[in-house]
């Protein structure tokens, strides 16, 4: 029996099919077949032929047509129930084959220091990727690079080059840092703001924001940053300061951000030196036959976007169910 198709009562003649019950339904519901058309993207008159087609092999009439909306016949209101449920199963039977084959997929186990690589590439990849399982673990980039040489990760996510045998890596995006400062002089008319610039302001800085907060401090203590001025907060208080446009911040080209932020601040990009990170993806040089594609499909989808974006990358992508992302059970322990 072909697919979609239902084999005829009759035994004989062609057999109706889930599109024609479909298109069948639809007519009835929307009372109309100009419009049931429309919904299927296709004409009036090849929605009429496949319910004609699906009249003659039942031999009999299943709408009246002299009525407006159309309205089922007897007959058709008793194909009408039947249709419905058996379209109701085939739908429940794609559905439970898609979640058997989602179970039954080979799950890739990632580890990342930065979550807004999980919510961005990582759904970007599940997305392409539908016949595997992908597992984000979010942990401190030690703790990631470690799982990596111990077998617990097919690939991870680092912000610094490391030389280890048995390994590759290469370069996923570049990451810049931003300050973001009153839409006010003496900033309104800045294009770019230099190191020894934010040494004299005041700056609200996160004290545990994964991926972020490290890169911050560091980048403070290299610039000799008088630490009167910083103002430490918790992740939940930095992004709630976001919004407020009096208050000066770092953000980064990847991270996300709210739009009243983006609007009422200006965010100038730190020069001399210019201030950025290379963020890597390191695997094992003797990879799986399922992990060269997926490689590939990063290396296609950062190519596809801005590496230093003001818009967040993570409004680019839709969530995915083959895709999990949690914490470590150690930071889960903090």
């Amino acid at each position: 029996m072909c697919k979609n198709e239902v084999r005829s009562v009759r035994g004989g003649g062609s057999p109706m099919n889930l599109f024609q019950l479909n298109l069948f339904v639809n007519t009835i519901h929307s009372g109309s077949m100009k419009v049931a058309a429309d919904n299927f993207y296709i004409s009036q008159s090849a929605l009429s032929q496949n319910i004609k087609k699906l009249e003659s092999e039942l031999g009999c009439t299943l709408i009246d047509r002299t009525h407006s909306p159309l309205k089922p016949t007897l007959y058709g209101k008793i194909v009408l129930d039947r249709a419905e449920r058996i379209l109701f199963l085939a739908n429940e039977i794609e559905e439970e084959i898609a979640r058997r084959k989602r179970i039954d997929a080979r799950t890739i186990r990632v580890g990342s220091f930065y979550p807004t690589l999980a919510n961005s590439e990582m759904v970007y990849v599940a997305n392409a990727h539908p016949d595997l399982n992908f597992k984000v673990t979010i942990d401190d980039e030690p703790a990631v690079l470690s799982g990596l040489i111990k077998g617990l990760y097919d690939f991870v996510f680092l912000s610094k080059s490391r030389s280890v045998p048995g390994f590759d890596s290469f370069e996923l995006t570049r990451e810049q840092l931003f300050v973001s400062l009153p839409n006010k002089p003496p900033f309104s008319d800045k294009d770019s703001i230099e190191c020894n610039e934010i040494t004299h302001l005041k700056v609200t800085v996160p004290t545990d924001l994964d991926g972020v907060s490290p890169w911050y401090y560091e980048f403070l203590d290299e610039i000799g940053m008088n630490w009167e001025n910083v103002q430490e907060s918790s992740s939940e208080e930095y992004f709630a300061s976001m919004v407020d446009p009096n208050v000066i911040h770092f953000r980064s080209s990847l991270m996300t951000a709210p739009l009243t932020m983006l609007s009422e601040k200006r965010h100038l990009p730190i020069v001399e030196p210019e201030i950025w990170r290379s963020i890597l993806v390191m695997y094992p040089t003797v990879k799986t036959d399922d992990l060269e594609p997926i490689l590939k499909t990063l290396k296609r989808g950062v190519q596809a976007a801005s590496a230093i974006s003001v818009i967040p990358k993570l409004l680019q992508f839709s969530a995915s169910s083959n895709l999990t992302i949690e914490e470590s059970a150690k930071k889960n322990d903090e």
